[in-house]
């Protein structure tokens, strides 16, 4: 079988496997989806980790306005939406949440969550200043604390053998997915964008060993195929606060106009496969300096130079013909910070498409319309 039919089988399996687990007794743990919740942690204490992270549909904004201020990014109130909606399995069967609070957006639905439901909710904070050693100090204390809360909610204690054993794990799908990714600096990419995408997003869903094992399959297929030579259309990077699980009209409109999405840098892009955790000394310290200070910071986190060079770096790395910046409405962060990086760009020569969405479908049509006047602009560029 493909590697990617084996991934649409995979996905079609997990509800099943979820619930048969949650019957057995596993407990479900939801975390927010904004990469700063180490899933090693609740894997080692024999929990199920379930990452929010869906996002795109307009209807769980609909569902949510009734709970959740309008002004909110629209990923926000599609995660409290789903679990009003009832539509999808992984958002009703949770036995608690945790969420990192990395901005008031994220704040509110964990709000939510406490208010409306009856579900444990466990906040934990990220600081701001992401390089220093106090903050690094501050949030290790906080995933010290996050493990002694899961460990009275699940009657059991971490174990540094299975602890290590779950990173282990983890690193390696990383690890995988890294690999892959290295492969689209090729002339043509191997892969599609949007296919890329879909490997990432079933990592946070399917089990780990499972995913290896796909992982390992499509690596092998990908390096030993011969690409028979073709034309590439513009090579794009996208970037920008979050592309969420189904969220893909972007990326369906970017491939469809010619572009080809060569690489990422979302907090689920390229920040979420990039680094992996030591495994000497401290296990809990290991953990806090690669989800925290061993990549490169979301825009709320300062400095945010750090960023926007690493963007400047894939561009130039993955031979990038145009960059589009893809964001929420309302995440005032990243907007600001789009003014900075822009001029950056522009300094380097690299033409930079800004894009908003508030996951509404009258939208398509606007986005179309510049993306292919983009793609147009980009002609000459592309070899």
């Amino acid at each position: 079988m493909e590697p990617f039919e084996r991934l649409e089988q995979a996905l079609a399996e997990r509800p099943k496997q979820l619930q048969q687990a949650k019957e057995s007794g596993v407990k479900m743990i939801g975390f927010s989806g904004l990469g700063y919740v180490p899933e090693e942690i609740i894997h080692a204490l024999g929990a199920c980790p379930i990452r929010l992270v869906r996002g795109g549909d307009p209807e769980p904004i609909a569902a949510a306005a009734g709970y959740m201020d309008r002004v909110l990014c629209p990923f926000s109130r599609a995660q409290f939406g789903y679990h009003i909606l009832e539509e999808e399995q992984r958002y009703q069967m949770l036995d608690c949440f945790i969420c990192a609070i990395t901005c008031q957006h994220m704040r509110r639905v964990a709000d939510a969550f406490e208010y409306y439901t009856d579900m444990p909710v466990f906040r934990f904070g990220v600081p701001h200043d992401y390089s220093s050693a106090p903050a690094l100090q501050y949030y290790y204390a906080m995933l010290g604390e996050l493990s002694s809360n899961l460990e009275q909610f699940l009657g059991t204690k971490v174990d540094e053998a299975k602890l290590r054993d779950s990173i282990i794990l983890y690193n390696d799908m990383r690890k995988l997915l890294h690999d892959i990714s290295i492969l689209r600096k090729n002339r043509p990419a191997p892969i599609t964008g949007k296919d890329f995408f879909k490997l990432m997003h079933a990592s946070f869903y399917l089990d780990p060993r499972d995913m290896i094992e796909i992982l390992e399959q499509l690596q092998a297929l990908l390096t030993a195929e011969t690409t028979a030579p073709r034309d590439e259309g513009p090579r794009i990077l996208l970037t920008g606060n979050m592309l969420a699980v189904g969220d893909y009209k972007v990326v369906d409109l970017i491939e469809q106009t010619g572009g080809a999405i060569v690489t990422e840098q979302f907090c689920g892009g390229v920040r979420h496969y990039d680094e992996n955790v030591a495994l000497n000394g401290d296990l809990i310290r290991g953990l806090a300096k690669r989800y925290l200070s061993g990549r490169a910071p979301g825009a709320f986190l300062r400095p945010s130079k750090q960023r926007l060079d690493l963007v400047a770096r894939l561009a130039e790395q993955y031979a990038v013909d145009g960059v589009i910046w893809y964001q929420l409405r309302y995440c005032d962060t990243y907007n600001m910070e789009f003014f900075y990086f822009n001029t950056m760009m522009k300094k380097a020569g690299i033409p930079v498409l800004q894009l908003e969405s508030e996951y509404d479908v009258e939208e398509r049509g606007t986005l179309l319309n510049r993306i292919e006047g983009f793609m147009e602009s980009l002609e000459g560029r592309a070899s």
